[in-house]
């Protein structure tokens, strides 16, 4: 009897279902704990890798774009730490110092930052079974390349002609400084005949002529972006003396005597009776009068004027105050006036073929001829030297107005220093414009309507030291041209260079040309 009970419970009992669920989770419990655990650690980890990855990203890049800088590249470290540091916000307490340091990239030396860094910290739910830490680590490599700049010291600034440089014939042309066109046109540099060229670097916003890269060692940049005029901000001097209207003249001139001015002028009343004006009559009411006018500074008087003062001969005006016979009544009134001079200046006149600043209609060179420093305007007119004079200038500009040109013919001995900026302020140029027009020897207007007579056709005494600027004109350059003191830099708007032309030095022993005419951006990429 209790056998068959108990086989009836234990058949009932094998037969029940009711707590599987409970026993199944019980059973699964450990593993549902470690995976939510896991979980937790793998999230935890990788919010970690992802803001130490994005530290030092930010670090290699902020590296690279101070190392692309040479003024900048030695902080390159700095750059990259304070990069660092700044996109830290939850790995920082615990990370390790980053390993900031140049690296190699695609063949290249040192031309890369790299940073390293680890991190450790145990993760939240594996360090309730062990005391374990675990390395979060983050590399990033950024590439630089440094910005360059690029001078030239023949430009032609037109910005679509074809051949804006032109170079023609048998001329040399082996001054190694660089040519450069602004023009966009597919044949933006020309070569027509078989010269001899030797520039450095050709430098083009349009195409180059297969010629220059067939014959020529010459690096050649063609359809290149950033070309500029390195002038077309400045403006031409106007300074105070050089408006002086002048004349050139082979003859000797007249001296000329400047002075400070001021004028004293006394004006007395006294009355009278009768038709003849013969008996005085005293009215209380004339009052003498003195006016004293501000002086006039550096104003030209007649020549042999000495300083001290100089009283003219008194004036007289009678007044009828009405009356007749003997009671007839007059006014009168003696104005006398007195000039004094000061700070008197003579300049000597200008001897045979000596010239001193001013503006000029035309200076047409028949003798020898020498300019005085300071600035020369020329109004629609030119400057020709022509015949076999000598014709010599130290801290000039020549300011070109209203279609004016330069023709300097070969059979001259010429030599030519642009102002220098300590020249400039002398004749009243602002310090800041006076720095910017240092060396310009030559300056076209740019409200000129141009000329096609400018022409550069030297000999072997011809010097020209300085900036030939023709914004609006054509320059036809033949002959030779030297230089002594500074380099020699033309920009115009075309240059055509003729057979004739023999340039074998822009610049003086020990100098270079260093305006800049083209300059390309540093880049950063992050490559790693």
């Amino acid at each position: 009897m209790v056998r068959n009970a108990f086989r009836k419970t234990i058949t009932r009992l094998t037969g029940c279902d009711s707590g599987n669920a409970t026993l199944l989770v019980a059973l699964g419990m450990p593993m549902l704990i470690g995976g939510a655990g896991l979980g937790v650690d793998v999230t935890q980890w990788y919010m970690w890798k992802r803001e130490l990855q994005f530290a030092v990203d930010q670090a290699a890049v902020a590296g690279a774009w101070a190392a692309a800088d040479e003024d900048t590249a030695s902080t390159y470290q700095l750059r990259a730490q304070q990069e660092f540091d700044a996109n830290m916000q939850v790995v920082g307490g615990f990370a390790d110092e980053p390993e900031i340091q140049l690296a190699d990239y695609a063949s290249g030396n040192d031309n890369s930052v790299a940073v390293a860094v680890t991190a450790y910290k145990p993760l939240p739910f594996t360090s309730i079974l062990t005391d374990a830490t675990f390395p979060v680590s983050a590399y990033a490599q950024a590439s630089f390349e440094e910005g360059t700049t690029f001078t030239s010291c023949l430009i032609a600034l037109d910005d679509d002609d074809y051949g804006a440089i032109t170079i023609g014939g048998n001329s040399v042309l082996t001054a190694s400084c660089g040519l450069a066109a602004l023009s966009t046109d597919a044949q933006a540099i020309t070569v027509n005949g078989n010269p001899t060229v030797d520039a450095g670097w050709i430098l083009s916003a349009g195409g180059i002529d297969q010629w220059l890269k067939d014959n020529t060692d010459d690096v050649i940049m063609e359809y290149m972006s950033g070309l500029y005029d390195p002038y077309e901000e400045l403006q031409p001097p106007t300074p105070s003396a050089s408006q002086i209207a002048r004349t050139y003249s082979c003859g000797s001139e007249p001296d000329t005597t400047m002075a400070d001015v001021s004028v004293r002028r006394v004006t007395e009343y006294s009355y009278w009776m009768k038709a003849n004006k013969s008996q005085a009559w005293n009215n209380p009411s004339g009052k003498p009068s003195s006016t004293v006018t501000a002086p006039t500074v550096n104003q030209q008087v007649a020549n042999g004027t000495q300083a001290g003062s100089t009283t003219g001969t008194p004036t007289v005006q009678w007044i009828d105050l009405g009356g007749s016979g003997n009671n007839k009544k007059w006014e009168k009134v003696t104005t006398t006036t007195t000039t004094t001079y000061s700070n008197v200046v003579v300049t000597p006149g200008a001897q045979a073929g000596s010239v001193r600043p001013g503006t000029y209609t035309d200076i047409q060179v028949r003798c020898n001829t020498s300019f005085a420093p300071g600035v020369y305007n020329i109004v629609g007119g030119g400057l020709k030297i022509t015949g076999q004079y000598e014709v010599t200038g130290s801290a000039v500009m020549f300011v070109l107005y209203d279609g004016a040109y330069i023709d300097v013919a070969g059979g001259s001995d010429v030599n030519l220093t642009a102002m220098q900026a300590s020249d400039l302020m002398a004749v009243g140029v602002a310090a800041e414009d006076a720095n910017k027009l240092a060396g310009m020897l030559v300056f076209e207007d740019r409200d000129s309507q141009g000329s096609g007579k400018t022409k550069l056709n030297g000999n072997a005494n011809t010097v020209l030291n300085g900036t030939l600027y023709f914004p609006i004109s054509n320059v036809q350059f033949a002959g030779t041209v030297g230089v002594t003191s500074q380099c020699l830099m033309i920009a115009a708007n075309n240059i055509t260079i003729t057979g004739t032309t023999n340039m074998t030095t822009f610049c003086p022993a020990g100098s270079v040309e260093d305006t800049t005419v083209a300059s390309t951006e540093a880049t950063v990429r992050l490559v790693a």
